[in-house]
């Protein structure tokens, strides 16, 4: 008799192994479905403009340096000196003082197939003001230096998305700006010719408006000694970047608003430029970042992978409650009737990402549940030869899929409340089944496998 039991057990966990199958099979399609949708990403990337990190400003001043070096030779009872005078090209490197960035961010959702991605235009405008140390503007007067003409440095990651409208002042003087950096350490950006008195001045005052267009994401590296960026935009999902979180943020449904403060004490910017302009070791510098990543709120393939990865659990609970009714009611159930159902519980993440992909996340998971609630209410009630056990059991399933809803949507609590579930699951069985007659368990029971009560009296 006890091998019945057994053999029961043996069943299900064999036909719930079988189920991890096609459970393969679909969490297979998600991580295409997953790849295609970046892949999508990168080729809107390729054709317009990808993410955006802005670098600068960045004062550079060009000069050549004359050194003359005397050299002995002796030619018999003769010593000669010769002169060789060399010349040096090397350039001296400012970071903004205080450095301000206030921006807009418009966005748009642009469609390829079924899938979107955002994209943005940031309106920004970037003031600050350099300091030339007096040390350096004395220079002028050292007969073996040379200054040359300065120029500022703004970094872009994707020069393609500059657009027309972008222009520079400094000191009140309205500057052309041109393509590239002419450095070694940025690779893509603008760079504009100062007039050569600044090269001397105690102090340089800038502004840049820009037109910038990106996708997804936009970041700045900090170079001013002191530097604050105020950013706006009605994009309901922000995902704040980098090593600074905002020092103030406000999240809503209509939009964001978010304010980062930095300096050189924070950043330590000035020892990692330095490592990067003399040293070329330029990976912290690059790594300073902070900004903004323009989500689109819920990941439908992120919480399918989660609903995927509870599926086990969630088939294994529904077998739970099946094998009750058997125990419970002396109903037998074959094992054929166990895998359909198990087939239509697998079948219900195939449901939930194929519509997930044409409308919202929770509305698909609500019609795929409601489909497997509803095949599965019908289908056992005719298993159990009782249309209030179908309603029963369906209900189960609701209250079943509700769970595995709210573990699939919290990303902290999930462990927890996973293990709250189980637990409770496991206490509901043991109080139901407390009476149960287990030595009694037989192929094809007809009644209830209940234990006489024992008179206390």
């Amino acid at each position: 008799m006890q091998k019945a039991l057994l053999y029961k057990f043996l069943t299900i966990g064999g036909l719930a192994i079988l189920l991890l199958i096609p459970l393969a099979m679909i969490d297979g399609v998600i991580n295409e479905r997953k790849h295609y949708r970046d892949g999508v990403i990168r080729d809107v990337a390729k054709s317009s403009t990808g993410q955006q990190t802005i670098t600068g400003a960045i004062l550079v001043v060009p000069y050549t340096e004359k050194v003359t070096k005397e050299t002995s030779v002796k030619e018999g009872d003769e010593v000669k000196k010769i002169v060789k005078v060399e010349r040096y090209s090397r350039k001296e490197y400012f970071l903004p003082e205080e450095m301000t960035i206030n921006g807009d961010i418009e966005t748009e959702e642009r469609y390829r197939g079924i899938y979107k991605v955002p994209v943005y235009q940031a309106n920004l405008t970037m003031a600050g003001s350099f300091s030339i140390p007096k040390s350096f503007r004395d220079k002028k007067n050292n007969p073996n230096i040379t200054l040359q003409q300065p120029y500022l440095v703004l970094g872009i990651e994707d020069i393609r998305g500059v657009q027309r409208n972008v222009s520079l002042e400094a000191n009140q003087e309205t500057v052309a700006l041109m393509p590239g950096t002419n450095t070694h350490f940025i690779s893509q950006g603008l760079h504009a010719l100062l007039p050569m008195k600044y090269a001397y001045s105690q102090k340089v005052d800038f502004t840049v408006n820009m037109e910038l267009q990106g996708m997804k994401q936009l970041s700045f590296l900090p170079t001013g000694k002191f530097t604050q960026v105020s950013l706006s935009s009605s994009w309901p999902h922000p995902s704040f970047i980098g090593r600074f979180l905002p020092k103030t943020r406000t999240v809503s449904e209509t939009g964001f608003t978010a304010n980062w403060q930095t300096s050189l004490f924070s950043s330590n910017m000035q020892e990692y430029f330095s490592g990067c302009t003399k040293n070329n070791k330029c990976q912290s510098f690059n790594n300073n970042y902070f900004g903004v990543s323009l989500h689109q709120g819920v990941d439908v393939y992120l919480q399918a992978e989660r609903s995927v990865k509870y599926a086990v659990l969630f088939i294994g609970l529904t077998f739970v409650a099946f094998f009750l009714f058997e125990v419970l009611k002396g109903l037998p159930i074959h094992a054929v009737q166990y895998g359909l159902v198990g087939v239509a519980l697998a079948l219900f993440y195939f449901l939930l990402i194929s519509l997930s992909e044409h409308i919202a996340f929770v509305l698909a998971y609500i019609i795929a549940a409601a489909a497997c609630v509803g095949l599965l209410g019908f289908y056992v009630s005719f298993v159990l030869r009782s249309l209030s056990k179908g309603i029963v059991f369906g209900g189960t399933l609701v209250a079943l899929y509700g769970a595995l809803y709210m573990l699939i949507r919290s990303e902290d609590y999930a462990l927890l409340m996973g293990s709250i579930l189980l637990f409770a699951v496991l206490t509901f069985v043991m109080i139901i089944t407390r009476d149960v007659n287990w030595y009694q368990i037989e192929s094809g029971a007809k009644k209830p496998l209940v234990k006489n009560k024992v008179d206390d009296t």
